[in-house]
Protein backbone atom coordinates (compact mmCIF):
# COMPACT_ATOMS: atom_id res chain seq x y z
CA UNK A 1 0.00 0.00 0.00
CA UNK A 2 1.47 3.09 -0.85
CA UNK A 3 2.20 6.30 1.62
CA UNK A 4 -1.41 7.99 0.29
CA UNK A 5 -3.36 5.23 0.74
CA UNK A 6 -2.13 4.85 4.06
CA UNK A 7 -2.44 8.53 5.00
CA UNK A 8 -5.97 8.49 3.69
CA UNK A 9 -6.90 5.50 6.07
CA UNK A 10 -5.39 7.41 9.37
CA UNK A 11 -7.12 10.66 8.40
CA UNK A 12 -10.53 8.19 7.78
CA UNK A 13 -9.80 6.34 11.75
CA UNK A 14 -9.65 9.82 13.29
CA UNK A 15 -12.64 11.18 11.79
CA UNK A 16 -14.86 8.29 12.84
CA UNK A 17 -13.50 8.12 16.38
CA UNK A 18 -14.29 11.90 16.39
CA UNK A 19 -17.79 11.11 15.15
CA UNK A 20 -18.27 8.64 18.07
CA UNK A 21 -16.68 11.13 20.71
CA UNK A 22 -19.02 13.88 19.89
CA UNK A 23 -22.19 10.99 19.88
CA UNK A 24 -21.22 10.37 22.90
CA UNK A 25 -20.29 13.69 24.42
CA UNK A 26 -23.81 14.80 23.22
CA UNK A 27 -25.63 11.96 24.66
CA UNK A 28 -23.78 12.57 28.11
CA UNK A 29 -25.62 16.01 28.18
CA UNK A 30 -28.70 15.03 27.35
CA UNK A 31 -28.87 12.52 30.33
CA UNK A 32 -26.75 14.84 33.07
CA UNK A 33 -29.78 17.47 33.05
CA UNK A 34 -32.14 14.70 33.15
CA UNK A 35 -30.27 13.37 36.45
CA UNK A 36 -30.03 17.23 37.95
CA UNK A 37 -33.85 17.65 37.53
CA UNK A 38 -34.46 14.54 39.25
CA UNK A 39 -31.83 14.98 41.84
CA UNK A 40 -33.27 18.92 42.44
CA UNK A 41 -37.13 17.95 42.45
CA UNK A 42 -38.41 20.18 45.41
CA UNK A 43 -40.94 19.97 48.08
CA UNK A 44 -44.01 22.18 48.13
CA UNK A 45 -42.57 24.15 51.11
CA UNK A 46 -38.90 24.32 49.05
CA UNK A 47 -40.97 25.77 46.12
CA UNK A 48 -42.71 28.34 48.26
CA UNK A 49 -39.67 29.36 50.19
CA UNK A 50 -37.77 30.11 46.82
CA UNK A 51 -40.57 31.89 45.18
CA UNK A 52 -40.39 34.41 48.57
CA UNK A 53 -36.74 34.29 47.90
CA UNK A 54 -36.64 35.51 44.35
CA UNK A 55 -39.29 38.13 45.67
CA UNK A 56 -36.53 39.05 47.81
CA UNK A 57 -34.12 38.86 45.29
CA UNK A 58 -36.41 40.90 42.27
CA UNK A 59 -36.97 43.77 45.13
CA UNK A 60 -33.29 43.84 46.04
CA UNK A 61 -31.80 43.88 42.12
CA UNK A 62 -34.64 46.70 41.87
CA UNK A 63 -33.38 48.78 44.84
CA UNK A 64 -29.61 48.22 43.76
CA UNK A 65 -30.10 49.25 40.00
CA UNK A 66 -31.94 52.24 41.53
CA UNK A 67 -29.19 52.82 43.72
CA UNK A 68 -26.48 53.17 41.28
CA UNK A 69 -28.59 55.35 39.04
CA UNK A 70 -29.42 57.91 41.60
CA UNK A 71 -25.77 57.67 42.34
CA UNK A 72 -24.17 58.56 38.97
CA UNK A 73 -26.68 61.38 38.63
CA UNK A 74 -25.63 62.68 42.09
CA UNK A 75 -21.96 62.39 40.95
CA UNK A 76 -22.98 64.38 37.25
CA UNK A 77 -25.01 66.70 39.30
CA UNK A 78 -21.83 67.62 41.79
CA UNK A 79 -20.11 67.99 38.75
CA UNK A 80 -22.58 70.64 37.17
CA UNK A 81 -22.80 72.87 40.67
CA UNK A 82 -19.07 73.07 40.24
CA UNK A 83 -19.14 74.41 36.75
CA UNK A 84 -22.29 76.40 37.90
CA UNK A 85 -24.20 74.39 35.03
CA UNK A 86 -27.03 73.57 37.71
CA UNK A 87 -28.16 75.46 40.90
CA UNK A 88 -27.77 74.31 44.63
CA UNK A 89 -31.61 73.13 44.89
CA UNK A 90 -30.92 71.09 42.21
CA UNK A 91 -27.96 69.33 43.72
CA UNK A 92 -30.22 69.34 46.77
CA UNK A 93 -32.75 67.46 45.18
CA UNK A 94 -30.17 64.73 43.56
CA UNK A 95 -28.52 64.16 46.85
CA UNK A 96 -31.72 63.20 48.52
CA UNK A 97 -32.93 60.99 45.62
CA UNK A 98 -29.52 59.36 46.26
CA UNK A 99 -30.09 59.66 49.78
CA UNK A 100 -33.60 57.79 49.56
CA UNK A 101 -32.02 55.00 47.37
CA UNK A 102 -29.48 54.37 49.69
CA UNK A 103 -31.82 53.67 52.12
CA UNK A 104 -34.31 51.42 49.93
CA UNK A 105 -30.89 49.32 48.96
CA UNK A 106 -30.33 48.82 52.94
CA UNK A 107 -34.15 47.99 53.69
CA UNK A 108 -34.04 45.40 50.50
CA UNK A 109 -31.07 43.78 51.68
CA UNK A 110 -32.65 43.36 55.52
CA UNK A 111 -35.89 42.31 53.95
CA UNK A 112 -33.52 39.43 52.27
CA UNK A 113 -31.86 38.38 55.26
CA UNK A 114 -35.58 38.64 57.13
CA UNK A 115 -37.44 36.27 54.14
CA UNK A 116 -34.39 33.94 54.27
CA UNK A 117 -34.74 33.99 58.13
CA UNK A 118 -38.56 33.40 58.04
CA UNK A 119 -37.95 30.11 56.55
CA UNK A 120 -36.79 29.11 60.39
CA UNK A 121 -40.16 28.77 61.53
CA UNK A 122 -41.44 25.68 59.14
CA UNK A 123 -38.09 24.30 59.96
CA UNK A 124 -37.89 24.21 63.87
CA UNK A 125 -39.79 22.02 65.48
CA UNK A 126 -39.61 20.82 69.15
CA UNK A 127 -40.83 16.80 69.83
CA UNK A 128 -41.88 15.10 73.27
CA UNK A 129 -40.21 12.03 73.36
CA UNK A 130 -41.16 10.81 75.96
CA UNK A 131 -43.84 11.71 79.18
CA UNK A 132 -44.06 9.46 82.64
CA UNK A 133 -45.54 9.52 85.45
CA UNK A 134 -43.65 7.67 89.06
CA UNK A 135 -43.64 8.19 91.89
CA UNK A 136 -40.06 9.12 93.83
CA UNK A 137 -38.47 7.82 97.16
CA UNK A 138 -40.75 10.29 99.00
CA UNK A 139 -44.29 9.09 97.96
CA UNK A 140 -44.48 12.64 95.62
CA UNK A 141 -46.39 12.37 92.05
CA UNK A 142 -43.77 12.91 89.21
CA UNK A 143 -43.90 13.19 85.88
CA UNK A 144 -40.72 12.99 84.06
CA UNK A 145 -40.66 14.90 80.29
CA UNK A 146 -37.91 14.66 77.54
CA UNK A 147 -38.25 17.04 74.93
CA UNK A 148 -36.02 17.10 71.55
CA UNK A 149 -35.06 20.00 68.74
CA UNK A 150 -36.47 17.44 65.77
CA UNK A 151 -35.86 21.16 63.55
CA UNK A 152 -35.50 20.18 59.96
CA UNK A 153 -31.90 20.55 58.79
CA UNK A 154 -32.18 19.75 55.09
CA UNK A 155 -35.42 22.28 54.84
CA UNK A 156 -33.12 25.28 56.50
CA UNK A 157 -30.76 24.51 54.32
CA UNK A 158 -32.36 24.57 51.46
CA UNK A 159 -33.96 27.86 52.03
CA UNK A 160 -31.09 29.58 53.77
CA UNK A 161 -28.00 28.10 51.19
CA UNK A 162 -27.28 29.73 48.19
CA UNK A 163 -28.21 27.51 44.91
CA UNK A 164 -25.59 27.26 42.58
CA UNK A 165 -28.34 28.75 40.00
CA UNK A 166 -27.72 32.02 41.52
CA UNK A 167 -25.44 34.78 40.44
CA UNK A 168 -22.46 36.42 41.87
CA UNK A 169 -23.86 39.82 42.34
CA UNK A 170 -26.67 38.39 45.25
CA UNK A 171 -25.90 39.29 48.80
CA UNK A 172 -24.26 36.38 50.82
CA UNK A 173 -24.65 36.01 54.02
CA UNK A 174 -22.03 35.44 56.66
CA UNK A 175 -24.45 32.37 58.48
CA UNK A 176 -24.81 31.04 55.01
CA UNK A 177 -22.54 28.07 55.72
CA UNK A 178 -23.62 24.56 56.63
CA UNK A 179 -22.44 25.18 60.04
CA UNK A 180 -24.23 28.54 60.81
CA UNK A 181 -27.57 27.03 59.20
CA UNK A 182 -27.41 24.44 62.39
CA UNK A 183 -26.47 26.51 64.93
CA UNK A 184 -29.63 29.25 63.84
CA UNK A 185 -31.80 25.59 64.59
CA UNK A 186 -30.63 26.09 68.23
CA UNK A 187 -34.20 27.25 69.97
CA UNK A 188 -33.66 29.70 72.66
CA UNK A 189 -35.88 30.27 75.72
CA UNK A 190 -38.55 27.62 75.51
CA UNK A 191 -41.21 28.26 78.85
CA UNK A 192 -42.85 24.55 79.45
CA UNK A 193 -45.50 23.72 82.25
CA UNK A 194 -48.03 20.65 82.53
CA UNK A 195 -51.65 21.66 82.45
CA UNK A 196 -55.19 20.05 82.51
CA UNK A 197 -57.57 21.78 79.99
CA UNK A 198 -56.20 25.75 80.90
CA UNK A 199 -55.40 24.98 84.86
CA UNK A 200 -51.07 24.13 85.33
CA UNK A 201 -51.03 20.97 87.02
CA UNK A 202 -47.37 20.66 87.21
CA UNK A 203 -44.59 21.80 89.90
CA UNK A 204 -43.10 24.10 89.41
CA UNK A 205 -45.80 26.02 87.03
CA UNK A 206 -43.05 26.81 84.62
CA UNK A 207 -39.77 25.54 83.34
CA UNK A 208 -37.54 27.53 81.08
CA UNK A 209 -35.09 26.16 78.83
CA UNK A 210 -32.19 28.58 78.05
CA UNK A 211 -30.94 26.65 74.83
CA UNK A 212 -32.00 23.32 73.16
CA UNK A 213 -29.48 22.80 70.78
CA UNK A 214 -30.48 21.28 67.46
CA UNK A 215 -30.64 17.26 67.48
CA UNK A 216 -30.45 17.36 71.70
CA UNK A 217 -32.56 16.43 73.93
CA UNK A 218 -33.46 18.08 77.29
CA UNK A 219 -35.20 15.78 80.08
CA UNK A 220 -37.49 18.04 82.68
CA UNK A 221 -39.17 16.55 86.32
CA UNK A 222 -42.82 18.59 87.19
CA UNK A 223 -44.43 17.42 90.28
CA UNK A 224 -48.13 16.30 89.44
CA UNK A 225 -50.30 18.37 92.17
CA UNK A 226 -53.03 15.68 90.84
CA UNK A 227 -53.76 12.16 89.28
CA UNK A 228 -54.76 12.54 85.93
CA UNK A 229 -54.39 9.64 82.76
CA UNK A 230 -53.49 12.35 80.10
CA UNK A 231 -52.13 16.17 80.16
CA UNK A 232 -51.00 19.08 78.00
CA UNK A 233 -47.51 20.21 77.86
CA UNK A 234 -47.44 23.95 76.68
CA UNK A 235 -44.20 24.81 75.24
CA UNK A 236 -43.93 29.09 74.45
CA UNK A 237 -40.81 29.70 71.86
CA UNK A 238 -39.91 31.45 69.51
CA UNK A 239 -43.48 33.27 68.39
CA UNK A 240 -45.21 30.09 68.70
CA UNK A 241 -47.75 28.83 71.71
CA UNK A 242 -48.22 25.57 71.67
CA UNK A 243 -50.44 22.77 73.96
CA UNK A 244 -49.62 19.02 73.24
CA UNK A 245 -52.36 16.57 74.49
CA UNK A 246 -50.68 13.68 75.60
CA UNK A 247 -51.32 10.16 77.24
CA UNK A 248 -48.67 9.75 80.27
CA UNK A 249 -47.27 6.69 80.38
CA UNK A 250 -46.81 4.67 83.71
CA UNK A 251 -42.96 4.20 85.03
CA UNK A 252 -42.89 1.22 87.46
CA UNK A 253 -40.09 2.29 89.98
CA UNK A 254 -42.05 1.59 92.91
CA UNK A 255 -41.48 -1.43 95.38
CA UNK A 256 -44.63 -0.73 97.06
CA UNK A 257 -47.80 1.45 96.42
CA UNK A 258 -48.44 4.53 98.23
CA UNK A 259 -51.16 5.19 100.87
CA UNK A 260 -52.91 8.25 101.84
CA UNK A 261 -55.62 8.57 104.98
CA UNK A 262 -58.13 12.05 104.18
CA UNK A 263 -58.37 11.31 107.86
CA UNK A 264 -55.80 10.14 110.44
CA UNK A 265 -57.46 10.90 113.80
CA UNK A 266 -60.78 10.60 114.27
CA UNK A 267 -63.62 10.32 117.44
CA UNK A 268 -66.53 8.02 117.07
CA UNK A 269 -69.27 7.54 119.65
CA UNK A 270 -70.04 4.17 121.16
CA UNK A 271 -72.06 2.24 119.35
CA UNK A 272 -71.03 3.58 116.18
CA UNK A 273 -69.24 3.05 113.27
CA UNK A 274 -66.70 5.35 111.83
CA UNK A 275 -64.96 5.56 108.48
CA UNK A 276 -61.01 6.35 107.67
CA UNK A 277 -60.89 7.13 103.89
CA UNK A 278 -57.81 5.59 102.12
CA UNK A 279 -56.46 6.26 98.50
CA UNK A 280 -53.96 3.66 97.59
CA UNK A 281 -51.83 4.30 94.39
CA UNK A 282 -49.03 2.34 92.56
CA UNK A 283 -47.92 2.72 89.20
CA UNK A 284 -46.82 -1.06 87.57
CA UNK A 285 -46.38 -2.73 84.17
CA UNK A 286 -47.14 -5.94 85.76
CA UNK A 287 -50.29 -7.06 88.43
CA UNK A 288 -49.33 -7.15 92.15
CA UNK A 289 -51.24 -8.26 94.49
CA UNK A 290 -51.18 -7.08 98.07
CA UNK A 291 -53.23 -7.87 101.47
CA UNK A 292 -55.31 -5.88 103.74
CA UNK A 293 -54.71 -5.88 107.46
CA UNK A 294 -54.86 -3.81 110.47
CA UNK A 295 -52.50 -3.87 114.07
CA UNK A 296 -52.59 -2.78 117.32
CA UNK A 297 -56.45 -2.26 117.19
CA UNK A 298 -58.27 -3.81 120.31
CA UNK A 299 -59.94 -6.96 120.19
CA UNK A 300 -62.75 -5.65 120.97
CA UNK A 301 -63.57 -3.10 118.23
CA UNK A 302 -64.06 -5.02 114.13
CA UNK A 303 -62.10 -3.22 111.41
CA UNK A 304 -62.82 -4.07 107.94
CA UNK A 305 -61.92 -2.78 104.07
CA UNK A 306 -64.57 -1.73 101.99
CA UNK A 307 -64.19 -0.85 98.49
CA UNK A 308 -67.54 -0.04 96.16
CA UNK A 309 -69.71 -1.63 98.83
CA UNK A 310 -68.30 -4.54 99.55
CA UNK A 311 -65.55 -6.09 102.27
CA UNK A 312 -62.18 -6.88 100.81
CA UNK A 313 -59.07 -8.49 102.22
CA UNK A 314 -56.65 -7.57 99.64
CA UNK A 315 -56.31 -5.00 96.54
CA UNK A 316 -54.08 -5.92 92.80
CA UNK A 317 -52.45 -3.26 90.94
CA UNK A 318 -52.19 -3.68 86.75
CA UNK A 319 -50.99 -1.24 84.59
CA UNK A 320 -54.60 -0.31 83.86
CA UNK A 321 -55.61 -0.28 87.85
CA UNK A 322 -52.97 1.95 89.47
CA UNK A 323 -55.31 3.17 92.07
CA UNK A 324 -57.95 2.02 94.78
CA UNK A 325 -60.44 4.27 97.13
CA UNK A 326 -61.07 2.13 99.76
CA UNK A 327 -62.78 2.71 103.43
CA UNK A 328 -61.29 1.01 106.58
CA UNK A 329 -64.93 0.88 108.64
CA UNK A 330 -64.24 0.55 112.37
CA UNK A 331 -67.35 -0.44 114.31
CA UNK A 332 -67.19 0.82 118.28
CA UNK A 333 -69.59 -1.40 120.74
CA UNK A 334 -71.52 0.08 123.19
CA UNK A 335 -69.83 -1.24 126.13
CA UNK A 336 -66.27 -0.64 126.24
CA UNK A 337 -63.83 -0.42 128.79
CA UNK A 338 -64.22 2.74 130.62
CA UNK A 339 -60.76 3.27 130.80
CA UNK A 340 -60.23 3.48 127.16
CA UNK A 341 -62.85 6.16 126.88
CA UNK A 342 -61.68 9.26 125.26
CA UNK A 343 -57.93 7.64 124.91
CA UNK A 344 -56.56 7.48 122.26
CA UNK A 345 -55.45 4.22 119.87
CA UNK A 346 -52.45 4.44 117.82
CA UNK A 347 -52.65 1.66 114.98
CA UNK A 348 -51.96 0.78 111.77
CA UNK A 349 -53.71 0.02 108.25
CA UNK A 350 -51.03 -2.37 105.98
CA UNK A 351 -50.79 -2.98 102.25
CA UNK A 352 -48.54 -5.48 102.72
CA UNK A 353 -47.12 -8.81 99.87
CA UNK A 354 -47.79 -12.08 101.37
CA UNK A 355 -44.36 -12.57 103.17
CA UNK A 356 -44.98 -8.96 104.76
CA UNK A 357 -48.36 -10.29 105.91
CA UNK A 358 -46.91 -12.94 107.45
CA UNK A 359 -44.35 -11.22 109.72
CA UNK A 360 -47.21 -9.22 110.75
CA UNK A 361 -49.35 -11.78 111.51
CA UNK A 362 -47.04 -13.43 113.89
CA UNK A 363 -46.09 -10.12 115.12
CA UNK A 364 -49.76 -10.05 116.01
CA UNK A 365 -49.56 -13.55 117.69
CA UNK A 366 -46.57 -12.51 119.51
CA UNK A 367 -48.20 -9.52 120.85
CA UNK A 368 -51.74 -10.34 121.92
CA UNK A 369 -52.17 -9.41 124.77
CA UNK A 370 -49.59 -5.68 124.54
CA UNK A 371 -48.86 -3.01 121.73
CA UNK A 372 -46.86 -3.81 119.18
CA UNK A 373 -43.49 -1.29 119.61
CA UNK A 374 -42.89 0.96 116.71
CA UNK A 375 -39.14 -0.98 115.88
CA UNK A 376 -41.09 -3.75 115.19
CA UNK A 377 -43.12 -2.32 113.20
CA UNK A 378 -40.77 -0.07 111.40
CA UNK A 379 -38.73 -3.50 110.70
CA UNK A 380 -41.64 -4.63 107.92
CA UNK A 381 -40.90 -2.89 105.00
CA UNK A 382 -44.57 -2.49 103.80
CA UNK A 383 -47.14 0.00 102.62
CA UNK A 384 -48.81 1.65 105.98
CA UNK A 385 -50.81 4.13 107.11
CA UNK A 386 -50.81 5.35 110.81
CA UNK A 387 -54.59 5.79 111.92
CA UNK A 388 -55.61 7.07 115.51
CA UNK A 389 -59.02 6.42 117.03
CA UNK A 390 -60.39 8.23 119.88
CA UNK A 391 -63.61 6.84 121.21
CA UNK A 392 -66.33 8.99 122.77
CA UNK A 393 -68.34 8.73 125.39
CA UNK A 394 -72.13 9.45 125.82
CA UNK A 395 -73.49 11.46 128.86
CA UNK A 396 -77.29 10.88 129.77
CA UNK A 397 -79.37 11.53 132.44
CA UNK A 398 -83.14 10.68 133.15
CA UNK A 399 -85.57 10.81 135.42
CA UNK A 400 -87.34 7.75 137.00
CA UNK A 401 -90.83 8.97 138.65
CA UNK A 402 -93.27 5.17 139.62
CA UNK A 403 -96.07 7.23 139.35
CA UNK A 404 -97.06 10.91 137.78
CA UNK A 405 -100.30 11.30 139.08
CA UNK A 406 -101.42 12.43 142.59
CA UNK A 407 -104.45 13.38 144.20
CA UNK A 408 -104.94 15.33 147.59
CA UNK A 409 -107.35 16.64 149.36
CA UNK A 410 -107.15 20.52 150.26
CA UNK A 411 -104.06 21.99 151.85
CA UNK A 412 -102.16 18.98 151.79
CA UNK A 413 -98.86 18.40 150.74
CA UNK A 414 -97.37 16.40 148.09
CA UNK A 415 -94.03 13.98 149.02
CA UNK A 416 -92.69 11.77 146.39
CA UNK A 417 -89.80 10.11 145.18
CA UNK A 418 -87.29 10.03 142.26
CA UNK A 419 -84.24 8.57 140.83
CA UNK A 420 -81.57 10.59 138.66
CA UNK A 421 -80.43 7.73 136.74
CA UNK A 422 -77.04 7.96 134.55
CA UNK A 423 -77.75 5.58 131.35
CA UNK A 424 -74.63 7.33 129.32
CA UNK A 425 -71.15 5.44 129.52
CA UNK A 426 -69.97 8.81 130.93
CA UNK A 427 -69.62 10.45 134.38
CA UNK A 428 -71.88 13.12 134.98
CA UNK A 429 -70.64 16.25 137.43
CA UNK A 430 -72.89 18.90 139.12
CA UNK A 431 -75.73 17.71 138.81
CA UNK A 432 -78.78 20.21 140.08
CA UNK A 433 -82.62 18.75 140.14
CA UNK A 434 -84.63 21.40 139.65
CA UNK A 435 -88.95 21.84 139.70
CA UNK A 436 -91.19 24.30 138.39
CA UNK A 437 -94.75 24.17 140.81
CA UNK A 438 -97.46 25.76 139.46
CA UNK A 439 -98.95 29.30 140.24
CA UNK A 440 -99.36 29.97 144.21
CA UNK A 441 -97.43 26.30 144.88
CA UNK A 442 -94.04 26.34 147.04
CA UNK A 443 -91.38 23.26 145.75
CA UNK A 444 -88.29 21.85 147.18
CA UNK A 445 -86.20 19.69 146.12
CA UNK A 446 -83.73 17.41 148.23
CA UNK A 447 -80.60 17.17 147.51
CA UNK A 448 -80.33 19.98 145.46
CA UNK A 449 -76.87 19.23 144.05
CA UNK A 450 -75.39 16.10 143.40
CA UNK A 451 -71.37 16.10 143.16
CA UNK A 452 -70.82 12.89 140.92
CA UNK A 453 -73.21 10.26 138.87
CA UNK A 454 -71.29 7.22 137.27
CA UNK A 455 -72.11 5.16 134.16
CA UNK A 456 -75.43 3.03 135.36
CA UNK A 457 -75.44 4.52 138.65
CA UNK A 458 -78.49 5.64 140.67
CA UNK A 459 -79.25 9.01 143.13
CA UNK A 460 -82.84 9.30 144.74
CA UNK A 461 -84.64 12.49 145.34
CA UNK A 462 -86.83 14.30 147.22
CA UNK A 463 -89.50 16.14 145.90
CA UNK A 464 -92.11 18.00 148.43
CA UNK A 465 -95.03 20.38 147.16
CA UNK A 466 -97.33 22.77 149.13
CA UNK A 467 -100.23 24.13 147.79
CA UNK A 468 -100.88 27.85 148.81
CA UNK A 469 -103.78 29.21 151.36
CA UNK A 470 -105.93 30.10 148.28
CA UNK A 471 -105.48 27.18 146.20
CA UNK A 472 -108.50 25.23 145.28
CA UNK A 473 -110.06 22.45 144.30
CA UNK A 474 -108.69 21.10 140.49
CA UNK A 475 -105.74 19.62 139.01
CA UNK A 476 -102.15 21.42 138.92
CA UNK A 477 -99.16 20.58 136.94
CA UNK A 478 -95.51 20.40 138.05
CA UNK A 479 -92.23 19.96 135.67
CA UNK A 480 -89.35 17.82 137.14
CA UNK A 481 -85.83 18.80 135.19
CA UNK A 482 -82.25 17.86 135.78
CA UNK A 483 -79.20 18.71 134.14
CA UNK A 484 -75.61 17.78 134.62
CA UNK A 485 -71.91 18.67 133.59
CA UNK A 486 -69.73 16.15 131.44
CA UNK A 487 -66.39 17.85 130.74
CA UNK A 488 -67.55 20.92 128.61
CA UNK A 489 -71.00 19.70 127.87
CA UNK A 490 -74.59 20.25 129.68
CA UNK A 491 -76.30 17.10 129.90
CA UNK A 492 -80.45 17.44 130.27
CA UNK A 493 -82.38 14.45 131.18
CA UNK A 494 -85.88 14.62 129.73
CA UNK A 495 -88.34 16.66 131.86
CA UNK A 496 -91.22 14.93 133.71
CA UNK A 497 -94.81 16.28 134.29
CA UNK A 498 -96.30 15.47 137.90
CA UNK A 499 -99.67 15.74 137.78
CA UNK A 500 -101.61 16.86 141.46
CA UNK A 501 -105.35 16.88 141.89
CA UNK A 502 -107.08 18.77 144.77
CA UNK A 503 -110.72 16.97 145.69
CA UNK A 504 -113.13 18.43 147.47
CA UNK A 505 -113.65 17.16 151.86
CA UNK A 506 -116.52 14.70 152.03
CA UNK A 507 -119.57 15.31 154.33
CA UNK A 508 -120.27 12.03 155.96
CA UNK A 509 -123.65 12.23 158.08
CA UNK A 510 -124.93 14.50 154.64
CA UNK A 511 -124.08 11.22 153.07
CA UNK A 512 -125.95 8.69 155.16
CA UNK A 513 -128.91 10.85 155.71
CA UNK A 514 -129.32 11.08 152.14
CA UNK A 515 -128.47 7.41 151.60
CA UNK A 516 -131.41 6.72 154.45
CA UNK A 517 -133.72 8.79 152.48
CA UNK A 518 -133.63 7.14 149.42
CA UNK A 519 -134.14 3.82 151.00
CA UNK A 520 -137.25 5.08 153.22
CA UNK A 521 -138.90 6.39 149.63
CA UNK A 522 -138.24 3.04 147.55
CA UNK A 523 -139.80 1.42 150.45
CA UNK A 524 -142.80 3.58 150.91
CA UNK A 525 -142.68 3.35 146.65
CA UNK A 526 -143.06 -0.57 146.94
CA UNK A 527 -145.13 -0.84 149.87
CA UNK A 528 -147.76 1.61 148.23
CA UNK A 529 -147.23 -0.60 145.14
CA UNK A 530 -148.67 -3.23 146.78
CA UNK A 531 -151.84 -2.20 148.01
CA UNK A 532 -152.54 -1.00 144.57
CA UNK A 533 -152.24 -3.96 143.39
CA UNK A 534 -154.58 -5.85 146.07
CA UNK A 535 -157.30 -3.32 145.29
Amino acid sequence: MSNTHKFRYVLLVIFILLLTGSAYSQREQSETPTKETEEKTMTRTQLLNELSLRAALVDLETANEAHDRYESQYKASLEFFKKSYISQKELDDALSAYTRAQQLLKQAEIQLEQTKLSFLANATHITIMEAKKYYDSEGKRMLGLVLKNTSNLALAESALGLNESQSESQLQSEWQNPEQIQALLDIENIIVSIVNNTTSIGKPYELIIPILPYDREKKLTFILLTDVQEAGVKLQYLDQNVIERIFLEKESLQEKPTAVASQFSVEGQLGTDISFDLVLEMLVTSENNFSLVVTNMLPQINCSFVEGGSRITSVRFSEEVSKHNLILRVSIPQKLDVSMIDKKIDFQAWIATSAQLEKINKLKRQYAASTISANELDAIEAARVDLTLIPKGTGRLEILINNLFVEIKPQQDVNIRADLHNDGTLTLFNIIPEISPPLGWEAQVEPKNIEQLLPNEKQQIEIHLQPGTDVGVGEYEAQIEARGQSGSEVIEALERRLKVKISAHTNIMATLLLVGGLVILIVGIVVFGVKLSRR
